[in-house]
C-alpha cells in the first residue's frame, strides 16, 4: 500500500510542476501585446489624430508596468489589456480621421 502511495504521490507532484511551470505568473504577455498595439497606433500617427485615446493608452500602459514591476500581475494584467484596447481605439480613430483628410484634399484637388 505504501508503495502505491508513493508513486500517486510522485505523479502528483511531476503532475503540479508541470502544471506550475507552463503558467504564466507575470502580465509580460500582456503588457507585449499593449505595447505592439500602441506601436500599431503610433504608425499611423494616433497621437495627432486620436491624442485623447493614444494618452490614455499610453497612461494605462505605464500603470500596467508599475503594477507588474510591483508584481500585482492580475492589476496589471487589467490595465495591460485596457491599454491595448485604447490603442486599437486610438488607431482606428486615428485611421479613419487620415481617410476624412484624405477625401477632402481630393475634393479640394477636383
Amino acid at each position: 500500500m505504501s508503495r502505491i502511495f508513493l508513486v500517486l504521490l510522485l505523479c502528483f507532484a511531476l503532475s503540479s510542476v508541470t502544471f506550475l511551470s507552463g503558467c504564466d505568473v507575470s502580465a509580460e504577455r500582456e503588457l507585449k501585446r499593449a505595447e505592439k498595439a500602441l506601436e500599431a497606433a503610433m504608425e499611423v500617427s494616433a497621437d495627432a489624430h486620436a491624442p485623447d485615446d493614444y494618452n490614455a493608452a499610453e497612461e494605462y500602459f505605464q500603470e500596467a508596468v508599475a503594477l507588474d514591476n510591483d508584481n500585482r500581475v492580475q492589476e496589471a494584467r487589467a490595465a495591460a489589456i485596457k491599454a491595448k484596447l485604447k490603442a486599437e481605439d486610438a488607431r482606428r480613430k486615428a485611421e479613419e480621421r487620415m481617410r476624412i483628410l484624405d477625401a477632402e484634399m481630393e475634393q479640394l484637388g477636383r
